[in-house]
């Protein structure tokens, strides 16, 4: 079931501090990844602090994030996922203006206009190959974000070498990630924080 929207979009802008995402998540190193109306429920009245948006109407996206607010969580929305807006200036200042707390995208020029825009930015990483991986990670040079989130994460023990050496920031890991186990070995390796859809690991 499609995430439920409702109202009139408005300017909302986040009122989260700058850091905030981080200090949440290393607070509890949980994110909770959802793409359904059902999983929105479950995570907003779960553990997590951050609550990661990857499917939705991006148009109708502000009412969503009124309600996980006013459940008292920040909220990181996926710009190249939600349906109706482009990977650009115009979906990144509409993102903003609904209210999310950070902004995804895996496209180097969306990640230097979040941070234009005083908005956290994550940008996403895609582990396929030693050959993605250096393209990916130059690819974050270039950008800046403030945070990096590796795909699929439950790797990140075996590519923490690769990796992690050329961060200046913290790292999510996020992917295939489904139980404690798994958490601990990539939380061991050095990300700050998972993010996942598996709601048995929001209660940890």
């Amino acid at each position: 079931m499609p995430i439920e929207t409702s109202g009139r979009h408005s300017d909302s802008r986040s009122t989260a501090e700058p850091g905030e995402i981080v200090r949440r998540l290393r607070d509890f190193p949980y994110g909770a990844a959802v793409k359904t109306e059902q999983q929105l429920q479950v995570a907003m009245q779960s553990r997590p602090g951050v609550i990661f948006i990857l499917r939705g109407d991006g148009l109708e996206m502000a009412p969503v994030l009124r309600r996980v607010h006013q459940a008292g969580k920040l909220a990181a929305v996926h710009l190249d996922l939600v349906d109706g807006l482009a990977s650009d200036i115009g979906g990144v200042r509409w993102l903003v203006r609904s209210g999310a707390d950070a902004i995804i995208s895996s496209h180097g020029q969306a990640v230097r206009a979040i941070r234009a825009e005083g908005v956290t930015a994550i940008q996403r990483v895609l582990c396929l190959s030693e050959l993605a991986v250096d393209h990916g990670l130059a690819a974050v040079a270039r950008a800046q974000p403030d945070i990096v989130e590796l795909l699929p994460g439950v790797i990140l023990p075996q590519v923490a070498d690769l990796v992690l050496p050329r961060l200046t920031v913290p790292l999510l890991a996020g992917g295939f990630i489904r139980d404690a186990d798994d958490v601990s070995a990539v939380l061991g390796a050095g990300a700050l924080a998972v993010t996942t859809s598996e709601e048995s690991l929001w209660a940890q």
